[in-house]
C-alpha cells in the first residue's frame, strides 16, 4: 500500500508541474461577471495543500518541502481560464518550530507571471507525540500575497486540522475557509474594471494521507471548496 501511495504523490505531483498553463493572459478580456469565479479559484488554489499534517515541529524542529496543487477545471463562469483545462501552482515553503508548539512557516513559488509569497502559524492543541494512533489536531491561520501584470489578490486562510499518527502512512483532515481579495488591472475589454476589487469567501474541506521516509515524507490530498475538487501533493526533510 505505501509503495502505491508513494507512486501516487509522485504522480500527482508531476501532474502539478505540467498543468496546462493556466492563461492568466486572458486576464485583459475579463469582464464584470469574470472577476468573482476567477477569485475563488485563485483562492482555492492558495488556500489547499500548504498544511498536510496536524502535528507540531516542536521547538527547534524544521521543515522545508515543495507544495504542489491542481485544479481540474475552472468554475463554469469563469472564462478567463481555459475551459475544462487543469491548471496549477507550485510553492516552497520552509517551517520552524517555537515554543508552546507554535509553528511558523513562509512559503514562495512562481508561475506563469504568477508570483506568491506568504506564511503563517500553526497552533499544536494537544501535546507533540509519535505514539502510535495518538490523534493530533492544530489551528492554523495563514495569508499569502499574489501578483501579476493583470491583477493581484490578498488572500487569507483559517483551517482546523486532524491527524492520526498510524504507521507507514498516517491520514489527515481539515476544514477550512478561504478569504480571497481580488484587484483587477489593465482591463481590455471593459476599461471601467480597473481598479476594480471584489472579495470571496468559501469553505474548504480537505483529506489527505502522508508516508513518513527516512529522510523526510511525502504527502497527498484531495480538496473541495466552491464547487471544485483540487489535489494536492508535498514532499521534503523534516528534523
Amino acid at each position: 500500500m505505501k509503495k502505491t501511495f508513494l507512486a501516487v504523490c509522485s504522480a500527482c505531483l508531476l501532474m502539478s508541474a505540467v498543468a496546462s498553463a493556466a492563461a492568466y493572459s486572458n486576464f485583459p478580456n475579463a469582464l464584470n461577471s469574470d472577476l468573482k469565479p476567477f477569485a475563488r479559484d485563485l483562492g482555492g488554489l492558495l488556500g489547499s495543500g500548504s498544511n498536510q499534517t496536524a502535528r507540531a515541529l516542536g521547538f527547534s524542529g524544521f521543515d522545508i518541502g515543495v507544495k504542489s496543487v491542481m485544479q481540474f477545471k475552472p468554475e463554469n463562469k469563469n472564462t478567463i481560464l481555459k475551459k475544462n483545462n487543469p491548471f496549477g501552482l507550485g510553492l516552497i515553503q520552509a517551517e520552524i518550530g517555537m515554543p508552546y508548539r507554535i509553528d511558523g512557516f513562509i512559503r514562495a513559488g512562481a508561475y506563469e507571471g504568477l508570483t506568491v509569497a506568504g506564511g503563517g502559524l500553526r497552533y499544536g492543541i494537544r501535546k507533540v507525540s509519535d505514539t502510535p494512533y495518538y490523534l493530533q489536531v492544530m489551528l492554523i491561520a495563514m495569508g499569502d500575497l499574489a501578483a501579476h501584470k493583470y491583477f493581484y489578490a490578498a488572500h487569507f486562510n483559517s483551517s482546523f486540522m486532524l491527524s492520526v499518527n498510524v504507521p507507514h502512512v498516517a491520514p489527515y483532515f481539515g476544514i477550512g475557509f478561504d478569504n480571497t481579495k481580488l484587484t483587477a488591472q489593465a482591463p481590455n475589454t471593459d476599461p471601467s474594471l480597473m481598479g476594480k476589487t471584489v472579495t470571496v469567501f468559501e469553505p474548504r474541506y480537505t483529506f489527505g494521507l502522508r508516508a513518513k521516509l527516512n529522510l523526510g515524507y511525502l504527502a497527498g490530498g484531495v480538496t473541495y471548496t466552491h464547487g471544485r475538487t483540487l489535489v494536492n501533493a508535498g514532499a521534503g526533510l523534516r528534523f
